[in-house]
């Protein structure tokens, strides 16, 4: 019997904190204050890349997730891939070159988290289990939840949007 295990998200202040794969990531934190143990994936501010502070174009892995960090017009683009699933995180719309490379990589994503913008063609591409989003968006064919926390399987959970606010 396969044992799936769950992925968690909250919001906390403007940034998310996930656990994936049982790797703490703080996703795009206004301040880059390193805290033990977690990961840091943030935007573009000066080229850091170090201990576990992450914000440039590249391949990393940390534990069983490996991810990697796309040049999106003014902002990084993160996939992370692990065995609990695949996950694309995003500020922006993602530019057609960065479409591309991802798709090299994965032809669908288990979780989509869209901050700030939403573009209905990668739910139609890779067809994710789950949206978290800070956007009130409407897709046919799944259901909504709203939170600021949220504990999630990705193998198993169908055709939801969390709204974290």
């Amino acid at each position: 019997m396969i044992k799936y295990k769950i992925m968690e998200v909250k919001i906390n202040n403007n940034y998310l904190e996930l656990l994936f794969d049982e790797v703490k990531f703080f996703l795009g934190p206004p301040s880059l204050n390193q805290k033990e143990g977690i990961i840091i994936l943030t935007d573009i501010t000066e080229n850091i890349n170090k201990n576990l502070i992450f914000n440039c174009p590249g391949e990393y892995n940390v534990g069983d997730v490996y991810f990697y960090g796309f040049l999106n017009e003014k902002s990084i683009t993160y996939l992370l891939l692990g065995k609990e699933g695949s996950l694309l995180y995003l500020k922006e719309n993602l530019n057609n070159d960065v479409f591309k490379r991802i798709k090299l990589l994965t032809k669908e994503i288990d979780g989509l988290v869209t901050m700030d913008s939403f573009d209905q063609n990668l739910v139609s591409y890779f067809k994710p289990n789950v949206i978290l989003t800070n956007k009130n968006i409407n897709i046919e064919k799944f259901d909504k939840q709203k939170g600021n926390k949220f504990k999630i399987n990705l193998k198993k959970v169908k055709n939801l949007i969390c709204i974290l606010a």
